[in-house]
């Protein structure tokens, strides 16, 4: 039985012989070892898992391989590569035609058939390091205190192209090991998250941070013709169309021990277009990849994203499928007015790879599993799981962080985040204040209200959650609140069922029990002149379960009193009386189906993560029951909605949102579909920028907005000199409704309190407005310019400009 030495590593430095420059990524592999380690970008290598006997190969496309004895490196560990000749006359090429051109356009042909969901079956493992670090370097002369305070856990960092390293405090880390499945008939495939560890500057949610950075450690492959990276595709330079984004060079053919291997150079033809430059190295006859090393453009100018960097390695006698390791490394630049930059680099390495051994249809049913276990492996876990053992610096690392987190103004920091990010601020580890944005408000009805609220957290319990508030109007001198009893059952696939009792105040139409009320947008229908107000003394009970992953189902029972908190004129007997009091008892249906998204699963909710391009769709059926609990209305509601990323190649990309509605019977006011206006100067999607708040009010209506990104070189901020040189990015679109307000519906003229205005249907025009605007201004800021098409009548001026905040790449 063979042991490795683990006491007495093997360490070098990989130098090409002849400029001595540092050679990263070099492979260094033992003989009788699956896993090689890599050099780095100072070309350094450290070899923990060897044995005494064996040899060591050191190989790098386009060098000769040296190959040494264990006893060699012991004496001297340093290595020196010599590039090979060049063998270009061998490439068979048509007149007049580009040599690389051929060889892309086999590669391009073939490239699908190495992909893992168009393999009959499928599986392998990955082991995912990420590291994030300040870099601290251009921070320190406008901080100056920032070096002295925390010079004893700094480190040193190189970074880019040049040998120069730079100052860099470490803030986390995360380690994941993944199992992947894939078959292809019928293409499915599954992401289980076996194991994760998280260490960080302020990290306190383990499970949440897990969940997000395996979003972003997720498998991609440049086999595929768009690399989808921070919500956008780059194209891959053997896409099936890399004539419109590409040029390319011939620059080396080398001989190989699996055959002859091709080096070009990749040229995009647009600097703007969202695109790689750098170096691939093709195999003849398979034309698959071999290696290949990218940068993105710096005139692509993704907000936050700098210095996008891409190497890919695969192994020499397997170099058609998975690569043997992934590296990916990108700033992340400050906001506004400050220079620091956050670095963060990955690297993924593939192991165990089987293939042809499907697993059962039903295995795939759930695609992306996050076991109990995850975060609970122990330190001998991952010292098995390790392709290479942390060094001393990544010990010194782990350590620094957790030295840093306990510094008071850390800690502070923290706190303060998390209460502008979920709008809440823990009292102790069971209960949490908020939400924040409803504490205090004025308006017509309640004058200065004054509320305080509370929600439980995971230390409470883990499957019961209670939320809720107290609220009081100095003017209607009456109390509010609401009580929400939660159990979720299956947070996987989402389970939960619940009761609430509501009594508030606000707008018809608008659900108080929403959790979006008590955002910054929806806080403004409570402050100042609030129309048509209703109190809602409400009952409900409700059962949600995703019986299928991604389709979601929830059941609501609701029982609710509507009163009028305004004067309006009586009504003879027997006429439907649009804005008295009444009840309804009603049965609300929703179904939901998200194909192909991730999802961050908490302990409240669970929402979406990562973007596809699949539509979402969503269906609610409510039916209200005359005479059940002393209703007074029986009607029914019926609401199909869509929405749906598209990608619009060089264009950029744009998404869509469908909604139709139509409400059947004779129906009060709050029932009715209302469009929702916006007299903020905040920008909505889901809204109408130009309408005045209740403008109109629909028993049926049909809704359709776009919203466009442009990005590359047809992005006229790309074209413009000024805006050519900041990250500013054009955005345009426009929303459209129509609707009609069937005559039982409507009102007659409101009398006694004027103040109230009135409402309407819409007419046979439709209501529309279009926006042109600017995003990543000041890198968080997105300005629209709006102008309404029709009902010019309506008191809000055509033309507007909303704004709105925007973290988007």
């Amino acid at each position: 039985m063979h042991l490795f030495a683990q006491t007495v590593p093997l360490s070098g430095k990989v130098v090409d012989s002849e400029t001595l420059k540092p050679l990263d990524f070099v492979t260094v592999q033992p003989h009788k070892a699956k896993v090689p380690v890599f050099t780095d970008e100072a070309g350094n290598y450290i070899l923990k898992q060897y044995q005494e006997g064996d040899k060591v190969s050191f190989t790098l496309l386009g060098y000769g391989q040296v190959t040494k004895t264990v006893k060699e490196l012991k004496l001297q560990g340093n290595i020196s590569l010599i590039r090979q000749s060049f063998t270009l006359q061998e490439v068979v090429i048509g007149p007049q035609e580009n040599p690389a051109f051929k060889i892309v356009r086999a590669a391009a042909r073939k490239k699908e058939q190495y992909l893992p969901e168009n393999q009959k079956a499928m599986e392998f493992e990955t082991y995912s390091l990420m590291k994030g670090s300040i870099l601290e370097s251009e921070a320190k002369d406008k901080k100056r205190k920032f070096s002295k305070r925390f010079a004893p856990y700094l480190d040193s960092l190189m970074v880019g192209s040049d040998q120069n390293r730079l100052a860099s405090l470490p803030i986390f880390q995360s380690e994941t090991v993944k199992h992947n499945y894939f078959i292809k008939d019928p293409k499915k495939n599954k992401e289980v998250l076996k194991a994760s560890k998280v260490v960080g500057v302020g990290i306190e949610k383990e499970a949440q941070i897990a969940q997000l950075l395996n979003a972003q450690a997720e498998h991609f492959s440049f086999n595929q013709n768009y690399v989808r990276m921070f919500d956008k595709d780059f194209v891959s330079p053997i896409a099936s169309g890399w004539a419109n984004y590409y040029d390319y060079d011939l620059e080396d053919s080398v001989e190989t021990a699996t055959g002859k291997v091709y080096k070009l150079k990749i040229l995009p033809k647009r600097p703007q277009d969202l695109t790689f430059s750098g170096t691939m190295w093709i195999a003849d006859g398979t034309f698959a990849l071999r290696r290949i090393e990218v940068k993105m453009n710096p005139a692509v100018k993704l907000n936050f994203i700098t210095d996008l960097r891409i190497t890919q390695v695969w192994e020499d006698g397997d170099q058609t499928l998975l690569p043997i390791s992934s590296k990916r490394k990108f700033q992340l630049s400050g906001l506004p007015g400050t220079e620091v930059r956050l670095f963060v680099e990955s690297a993924t390495h593939y192991r165990n790879l089987v293939l042809n051994q499907p697993k059962e249809a039903d295995f795939f049913d759930n695609t992306h599993v996050m076991g109990d276990s995850v975060l609970k492996y122990k330190e001998d876990f991952w010292l098995a799981a390790r392709p290479e053992s942390f060094s001393p610096q990544d010990l010194k690392r782990v350590e620094s962080i957790a030295q840093i987190n306990k510094l008071p103004e850390i800690q502070s920091t923290v706190k303060l985040i998390r209460v502008i990010v979920e709008g809440h601020l823990p009292l102790n580890d069971k209960l949490e204040w908020g939400p924040i944005f409803g504490t205090y408000v004025f308006n017509n009805i309640e004058g200065h209200r004054f509320q305080l609220g509370a929600r439980t957290t995971e230390a409470f319990h883990k499957n019961w959650i209670l939320n809720g508030y107290a609220g009081y109007g100095t003017r209607d001198k009456s109390l509010k609140g609401l009580m929400n009893i939660r159990y979720v059952a299956d947070r996987e696939r989402w389970t939960e069922w619940g009761a609430s009792y509501l009594n508030d105040v606000g707008p018809a139409a608008m659900d108080l029990n929403n959790t979006r009320v008590n955002s910054l947008f929806y806080s403004a229908f409570r402050w100042g002149e609030m129309n048509f107000p209703y109190k809602q003394e409400r009952m409900q009970l409700w059962a949600e379960r995703e019986w299928v992953q991604f389709f979601s189902q929830r059941i609501t029972l609701r029982h609710t009193k509507h009163t009028p908190a305004f004067y309006s004129s009586p009504v003879s007997e027997g006429q439907f009386e649009q804005f008295g009091k009444f009840r309804t008892t009603d049965v609300i249906i929703n179904l939901q189906y998200t194909p192909n998204r991730k999802t961050l699963i908490r302990h409240w909710d669970k929402i979406g993560i990562s973007n596809s391009n699949a539509p979402v769709i969503g269906l609610e059926v409510s039916l209200g029951m005359d005479g059940v609990l002393n209703s007074d209305i029986s009607y029914q509601q019926v609401a199909l909605s869509v929405e749906q990323r598209i990608r619009a190649g060089v264009l950029g990309y744009g998404r869509y949102y469908f909604r139709a509605e139509k409400t059947f019977g004779q129906v009060p006011l709050p029932l009715l579909q209302v469009p929702v206006g916006n007299e903020t100067p905040f920008f909505i999607l889901h809204g109408y920028n130009l309408m005045p708040f209740f403008s109109f009010a629909n028993d049926q209506m049909v809704s359709l907005r776009y919203d466009h990104h442009f990005e590359g070189a047809l992005s006229l901020t790309n074209r413009i000199p000024l805006l050519k040189k900041t990250r500013a990015r054009l955005v345009a679109g426009g929303a459209m409704m129509m609707g009609s307000l069937s005559e039982k519906n409507q009102s007659n003229t409101m009398e006694g309190d004027p103040n109230f205005g009135n409402f309407k249907g819409l007419d046979r025009d439709p209501y529309a407005e279009v926006n042109v605007g600017l995003k990543n201004l000041f890198q968080l800021v997105r300005v629209d310019l709006v102008h309404r098409l029709t009902y010019k009548q309506l008191d809000m001026p055509a033309w507007g400009v909303r704004m709105s905040i925007s973290v988007n790449p």
